[in-house]
């Protein structure tokens, strides 16, 4: 079949499948750009449709409500409240939903349409958490993030069906190569193009072709799809583990405050997506699984009171320490910070920020046949140094050799089975809490440098599910900052 051009398919959306849509962005267009035009003019151009006034005024009212403002009872308010500018965003994103539901057979649209609600809500929320304030324009703009997938996926014809099919073969959610080899072009450039012919917002625009420096908007957007996108592939993903770390970062948040955010944050998606009149997406966007969906009060937000502890606790997390050296290490190479001081910022980020009793750092002999503990934090680590030099060959039948070559993270929980179990030999039981302690392999590339292991103490109390991400974020960052530094020592 004859692939076509990005030109050609924004013909398409525009005159052939989406022509209603496209005539009435047009029309308000030249309502908002005429510098003649008054609030009466755009209201009556909405109130043409009662649907269509309705849903602006609920959501114009959600806007000002988080702004103290008076209830919006009139379109002409609403535009004065808004401006031409907030009034046409709402206008635009609600006639693309509506307009894109007509296709309720079209799972790949409702899909994306899932993903730009669930992107819009979080963009909003940490846009939320930097200022204090909603920002409509950050909203809509993650909304239409994704216009060009939508736009097509509501498409009928054989190359819809070519590319459907090419991606079920991959499993793939989206492929660009696969994309420009169906339709000669991508998703991503028709959207480019779409927000310039419907004339969607600079705002837009920007977030689809960011420059070196991206407006904090800009940011929130993008870090607000890498969250939407992780969230699908889970939330105890690798994916997700990452993208807390990076919201984390950028709004300041601790990492547990920053997850309860998140996650209430995908049960308003569904309350959004319903005041769109979009109930039949709601099934796409993930369901928070049962961790907090409230974040903390802001009154509480004090080192004590975020800390992460639990009942016998003797040394407790510290969400601001952690934040303070995850920075540190990720701008270890800016400052030249040697490798020594990246091992001793990772164990004490473990033990003080993180809240484990012990922790060890073990690192591997050239021969990669024994592991020595070269870092120690904790009481009661005196053995560690001598006894935890471990034979770690790769046919070592034990689970630091597994967690080395395998370059996994094992979390052994008490009452619960992770398959590991007959890798644990008497002298480990002897050294460490082998029921209730994690273990991390530390590398760069192929190359394996060490063990991270900690613990909270022979029969402490169980490591917390928060424990166990802000350790993987640990772990994480202290492989990143590794594999820049070997990337640096080869330039």
């Amino acid at each position: 079949m004859e692939s076509k051009d990005t030109a050609y398919w924004i013909q398409q959306l525009s005159d052939v499948q989406l022509p209603v849509l496209s005539g009435v962005m047009q029309e308000i267009n030249a309502v908002t750009q005429c510098t003649e035009s008054s609030a009466e003019q755009l209201s009556e151009l909405i109130m043409r449709d009662s649907a269509l006034t309705t849903k602006v005024l609920r959501l114009a009212n959600s806007v000002t409500n988080t702004r103290g403002s008076n209830k919006v009872n009139t379109i002409s308010r609403a535009v004065v409240q808004l401006g031409f500018k907030g009034i046409k965003a709402i206008s635009l994103s609600i006639m693309l939903v509506d307009s894109l539901l007509k296709n309720k057979d079209k799972e790949r649209m409702m899909q994306w349409m899932a993903r730009g609600f669930h992107t819009a809500v979080q963009a909003e929320n940490l846009m939320k958490q930097i200022d204090n304030q909603a920002d409509e324009e950050v909203f809509i703009t993650a909304l239409l993030l994704h216009v060009g997938d939508m736009a097509f996926w509501s498409m009928k014809g054989e190359h819809a069906k070519l590319l459907h099919s090419a991606l079920d073969s991959t499993g793939d959610f989206s492929s660009p190569r696969l994309e420009q080899k169906v339709l000669g072009t991508t998703l991503k450039e028709v959207g480019v193009a779409l927000a310039d012919k419907w004339n969607l917002g600079e705002d837009l625009k920007e977030v689809l072709s960011p420059g070196h420096k991206p407006s904090l908007r800009t940011q929130a957007v993008l870090l607000g799809e890498k969250i939407s996108a992780a969230a699908e592939k889970g939330w105890d993903s690798p994916e997700f583990t990452d993208v807390l770390v990076d919201a984390s970062m950028f709004t300041g948040a601790s990492l547990q405050d920053m997850r309860a955010h998140i996650m209430a944050g995908a049960e308003r998606a569904t309350t959004v997506a319903h005041t769109f009149g979009a109930e039949s997406i709601t099934r796409y966007i993930p369901k928070a699984d049962g961790a907090e969906t409230e974040p903390a009060k802001e009154a509480e937000a004090t080192p004590a009171a975020t800390a992460i502890s639990a009942a016998n606790d003797s040394v407790n997390a510290d969400a601001k320490l952690q934040l303070e050296i995850l920075r540190e290490m990720g701008n270890m190479i800016e400052h030249n910070i040697d490798i020594n001081t990246l091992f001793k910022m990772l164990t004490e980020g473990i033990q003080k920020g993180v809240g484990f009793e012990r922790v060890a750092l073990c690192l591997i002999d050239p021969q990669v046949t024994v592991m020595t503990a070269k870092y120690v934090l904790g009481a009661k680590t005196e053995p560690w140094r001598d006894e935890l030099k471990m034979p770690v060959k790769a046919q070592q039948d034990n689970l630091f050799a597994y967690c080395l070559h395998k370059q996994v993270t094992a979390w052994m929980k008490r009452k619960s089975s992770c398959g590991l179990e007959h890798l644990i030999n008497k002298r480990m039981q002897n050294l460490i809490d082998v029921d209730n302690c994690v273990i991390a392999a530390i590398y760069t590339g192929k190359r394996t440098i060490g063990l991270l292991v900690a613990d909270r103490g022979m029969k402490g109390a169980d490591i917390t599910q928060e424990q166990f991400d802000s350790y993987c974020h640990f772990v994480q960052q202290a492989n990143s900052s590794l594999a820049m530094l070997a990337a640096q020592s080869k330039r």
